[in-house]
């Protein structure tokens, strides 16, 4: 996967369509849609073996991550919606994803069934200011639901 911007890249922002069929989540679901830009997918690759453990003695974080490795928080963009109010796609303006630039997006909501989590996840490369993300493969979580 590639990490870095194309040398070409603009300050034009980009728009994502995503067809969406609202009845395979909860009609209660909050679907989040995450979209990290170049920058952001470098920091989660070069921070990626470390790790953060919670102590809930003090309630502090402790992060440790191998010789020569500092630790930072990459900062996707996040979007929220309503599964009860969106039709058949969704619409994303991000402000911090340019054309040139390597992505990743992810959608994800609690599942029809009230239990599962149903998510995708796309990486690429922004080639234009719209992106129609189409035939999404999309994977449900699998576990044992009252």
């Amino acid at each position: 996967m590639l990490i870095a911007s194309c040398g070409g890249s603009s300050t034009q922002t980009v728009s994502f369509e995503i067809p969406i069929s609202a009845g395979s989540f909860s009609p209660q679901a909050t679907l989040r849609v995450t979209v990290w830009n170049a920058e952001q997918l470098r920091v989660s690759l070069q921070t990626a073996d470390c790790a953060v453990s919670h102590d809930a003695q003090t309630g502090l974080d402790q992060v440790s991550c191998p010789p020569g490795v500092a630790y930072q928080q990459a900062h996707p963009e996040e979007f929220t919606f309503s599964a009860a109010s969106i039709g058949s796609s969704l619409h994303v303006t991000t402000t911090s994803l340019h054309v040139g630039e390597d992505y990743a997006i992810s959608i994800s909501g609690l599942s029809q069934d009230n239990c599962n989590n149903a998510s995708a996840r796309v990486e690429g490369r922004a080639r234009s200011a719209v992106i129609i993300l189409e035939n999404l493969s999309w994977m449900t979580t699998l576990m044992a639901c009252p």
